[in-house]
């Protein structure tokens, strides 16, 4: 929850401007695709999450991260379980870290679960999509 609020107003403070122009009915439509998501967020994701520093996400980390907001935890199935799936989901080389690009596939999977409609490109409404609304939370 706290990383898809951080997400939406980072995102929004940068791309809000482009956004809100309007688009003739015939063009395509108007908003942020992967890459430029994954170009505004991934560093300060990646930084705020690796404390440390020393360019890999551990356990311990996303931990820490997760317990800034515990509800997210409490509210799932088997409460305390849901960070550690996300964490392994994600490790896709299962050295016990999470690299930049593994934490860009976290954007990713991120943003399309905001992309209600599939269409590949966030749109404003998407990217404000209020509590509840959008598809899940990281």
């Amino acid at each position: 929850m706290i990383v898809r609020t951080l997400i939406a107003a980072a995102v929004l403070a940068v791309a809000a401007p482009a956004l809100a122009q309007t688009a003739a009915p015939s063009a395509a439509p108007q908003g942020m695709t992967l890459q430029q998501f994954q170009a505004s967020n991934g560093d300060k994701l990646f930084a705020r999450l690796d404390t440390n520093k020393d360019g890999k996400i551990s356990p311990d980390e996303f931990t820490a991260f997760r317990k800034e907001n515990p509800e997210v935890d409490a509210k799932a199935t088997k409460a305390g379980k849901r960070g550690q799936r996300v964490f392994s989901r994600f490790d896709k080389d299962k050295d016990g870290f999470l690299s930049r690009a593994e934490a860009d596939d976290v954007l990713a999977w991120r943003y399309k679960r905001m992309d209600k409609n599939n269409d590949g490109v966030l749109t404003l409404e998407e990217l404000q999509a209020k509590k509840g609304k959008a598809k899940v939370g990281v």
